[in-house]
């Protein structure tokens, strides 16, 4: 089994919107096959918001599949394109990848 987090530090004029993204992506993952458990941190301060996914996976490959869907890549294929146009909120991505040790 292994643990998968993910924290994004964004701007606070950006947190609804990215509470909503949060939101799709514990779902998505929570049916996903090979997830066992997906959840969402949140905390704010002065300037910015934190938001943390962390997820457990009965496998690496399980949660590789899971960021390979159509539907993931290609909203990263839209921020990419939509760069100029919209600016993102996303100040810093931090991805760590644990095992679970007996």
């Amino acid at each position: 089994m292994i643990v998968q987090t993910v924290t994004f530090i964004i701007k606070k004029e950006g947190k609804e919107r990215f509470d909503a993204k949060t939101g799709k992506d514990v779902a998505s993952m929570l049916e996903f096959p090979g997830c066992i458990s997906s959840e969402c941190w949140y905390t704010e301060n002065k300037d910015t918001c934190e938001f943390m996914l962390v997820s457990k996976w009965q496998s690496k490959k399980d949660f590789q599949n899971w960021l390979k869907r159509p539907e993931h890549l290609q909203e990263h294929r839209e921020a990419h394109q939509n760069k100029e146009a919209t600016p993102s909120i996303v100040i810093e991505k931090i991805r760590k990848s644990y095992e679970v040790s007996a």
